[in-house]
């Protein structure tokens, strides 16, 4: 990859420089993390939620939705800013200091189910937002680093699908005390550190493979009495994919989830995944599938709390979509093989 890295420090934005330099290299002087942190401030994307936050960094929207803390967090720790710098500490102080921010807007309730089911909710998305920044209360982590693992190790008892879901109105629904886990739980694990021992590891490596062998895995939803709630995921259906024959939206969300399980330190103990990353090397280093053509969809460009990868202003030209892709491919590669 050292002619990829070499093309991105030359040709790429501030905040894929920085992090090149930062996460895969190792080699960012303070100097250049100051110069690059500056120019990073004058991102369009990094402004719009700083024009949001109030004095004291709080914004005044629904915290799950495009405009609100949590896509926030997330877009300016992808650009490169973490709880370090006063836009984000001052953010995650708000939101350490109100304890009920998560009982209002769309969460309200949904969110609170969906922790009680062990699903992924209110306090989860929480521990993910401090996990993004790199900071997080450990007692909160902690508490949902456990019912992160609970919920893979749920997937244990799954021979099938059959084994973990009945039918309620015609939507599948997870039978009673069933745990199971979303986009949400995979963050977690990706961005934090204080859950990752050899015992650990191997549950989630024998809980993604089960997660291969069901693939592709349909939508499944909470039930609480008689509500049924939908979990976060996103991402989360089929680990078992064919990268020849993805789509824009495809790629998106392999990308994403792969970066995440590349982060957990997996990738190279399941050998569907550990297939996958060769396939993506090869298309690097020919320049094929992903990289001949711009595979655009606005799941890559529409930041919230879901979508979102591109780090560049825009894909009008081929440099920048190519950038983003390496990138991502980068992050990919080193954090796989990072783990050997």
């Amino acid at each position: 990859m050292k002619r990829e890295i070499e093309f991105l420090l030359n040709q790429a934005c501030p905040s894929i420089r920085y992090r090149v330099k930062k996460e895969v290299l190792s080699q960012l002087s303070p100097r250049e993390s100051a110069e690059l942190k500056q120019l990073i401030l004058t991102d369009d994307l990094v402004i719009k939620y700083l024009n949001l936050q109030r004095p004291d960094g709080w914004i005044d929207a629904d915290i799950h939705s495009q405009q609100g803390v949590e896509a926030a967090v997330r877009v300016l720790a992808e650009k490169g800013l973490d709880a370090n710098d006063p836009v984000v500490f001052n953010m995650l102080d708000q939101l350490e200091k109100r304890t009920d921010s998560f009982d209002h807007g769309c969460l309200a309730r949904v969110g609170k189910i969906l922790d009680k089911l062990g699903l992924g909710g209110s306090q989860l998305i929480k521990a993910v937002i401090f996990a993004y920044a790199g900071s997080a209360p450990d007692g909160l982590v902690n508490e949902q680093v456990k019912v992160a693992l609970a919920a893979f190790q749920s997937v244990h008892n799954a021979k099938l699908i059959d084994d973990v879901v009945t039918v309620y109105k015609n939507k599948l629904v997870f039978k009673p005390g069933v745990k199971w886990p979303g986009i949400y739980h995979l963050r977690l694990l990706a961005y934090s550190k204080n859950w990752r021992n050899p015992e650990n590891l191997k549950l989630l490596i024998k809980s993604i493979k089960q997660l291969v062998l069901l693939s592709p895995i349909p939508d499944i939803s909470g039930l609480f009495k008689s509500q049924m709630v939908a979990p976060g995921s996103f991402c989360m259906h089929d680990f078992n994919v064919d990268l020849f024959e993805l789509d824009g939206k495809g790629w998106m969300m392999w990308l994403h989830r792969m970066e995440l399980l590349a982060r957990i330190g997996v990738v190279r103990c399941i050998p569907v995944l550990n297939a996958q990353l060769k396939v993506l090397k090869h298309m690097v280093n020919e320049k094929s599938g992903v990289f001949a053509k711009r595979y655009n969809h606005y799941y890559f460009t529409k930041w919230g709390v879901y979508t979102g990868l591109a780090l560049e202003r825009d894909w009008r030209t081929k440099k920048r979509y190519l950038c983003d892709i390496l990138f991502r491919s980068l992050l990919i590669i080193y954090y796989a093989d990072r783990t050997r």
